[in-house]
């Protein structure tokens, strides 16, 4: 296959064209989707007729993950606010990456657009490693040996009433180098996000707040930050070490929202998936 590789905005993120779903990844069709991910962070395919499998081959393609199914399955499953089990089906998404709050997240998160409507809530992407290449030096040296917790769950305090409420019996937590080491680049990511990060260990409180805003504001800056809005037919794949996401405002009474959600590797260890009361 020949591909075209275009980038979407400087800080974040390719569209990928020429990819034929009909046809195997040849060696090069390989080499250069790889490159592509990992130099851009978020990888885009528009107007893609695919299922499940093929979105779990690509996904695991590009970290050439070879790993047996778990016994229920590698999964994929729906994010929509009309789908009777549809995760995430309303509200709104502070930026995050998932499973930050854990050692070992996985590294692939791919959304396939199933069923969408027009003025449905877009999916913004950042990356981390953008970020820590173009913080100014003196901020950069200031945090570079600093530790952040990182917890499941939403910082409430950095939104409002219309974030996402997700139900948990158990939450999870972790304490973490504030730059964190790509396992396959080595790049330095600035590893904090607005959903997950709940303080700076070395400066807590207010001024650690502060701190942390200001990181947000070098991560999010409106030039640095991809916007997609969302047609049937687009893949977004996200390196989900390297970039977050988060979205606009969802409503169960809004346009059908239904993304299928397939992630590499599946987690051998198993955790508990959220609840979303719907009344």
């Amino acid at each position: 296959m020949a591909l075209e590789i275009r980038k979407v905005t400087e800080g974040v993120g390719a569209e990928v064209i020429g990819l034929d779903p009909a046809k195997e990844f040849d060696d090069e069709t390989r080499r250069v989707l790889k490159k592509a991910f990992f130099d851009h962070g978020a990888l885009l395919f528009r107007g893609l007729d695919i299922d499940k499998d093929y979105q779990d081959k690509l996904c695991r393609m590009l970290i050439d993950d070879e790993s047996p199914a778990p016994a229920d399955g590698r999964g994929a499953y729906f994010i929509s606010n009309k789908e009777d089990d549809g995760a995430a089906p309303y509200g709104r998404l502070l930026f995050h990456a998932d499973m930050m709050w854990h050692s070992d997240p996985f590294q692939v998160l791919s959304l396939y657009g199933s069923n969408v409507e027009p003025g449905s809530a877009t999916t913004s992407v950042a990356s981390g490693i953008y970020a820590a290449e173009h913080l100014p030096a003196e901020l950069r040296e200031r945090i570079k040996d600093m530790h952040v917790v990182q917890a499941s769950g939403q910082a409430y305090n950095r939104g409002g009433d219309d974030l996402i409420a997700p139900q948990r019996e158990q939450e999870r937590s972790l304490v973490m180098p504030i730059f964190r080491k790509h396992p396959q680049t080595g790049k330095p990511i600035l590893y904090v996000s607005q959903q997950t990060t709940r303080e700076v260990v070395e400066v807590p409180g207010e001024k650690g707040e502060e701190l942390l805003q200001t990181l947000f504001s070098e991560l999010y800056a409106p030039d640095h930050v991809y916007e997609h809005e969302w047609r049937d037919g687009d893949l977004l794949v996200l390196d989900n070490i390297a970039v977050q996401h988060g979205r606009g405002y969802v409503a169960l009474d809004g346009p059908t929202r239904t993304l299928r959600k397939v992630i590499a590797p599946v987690p051998t260890q198993k955790f508990e998936r959220p609840t979303f009361e719907k009344a």
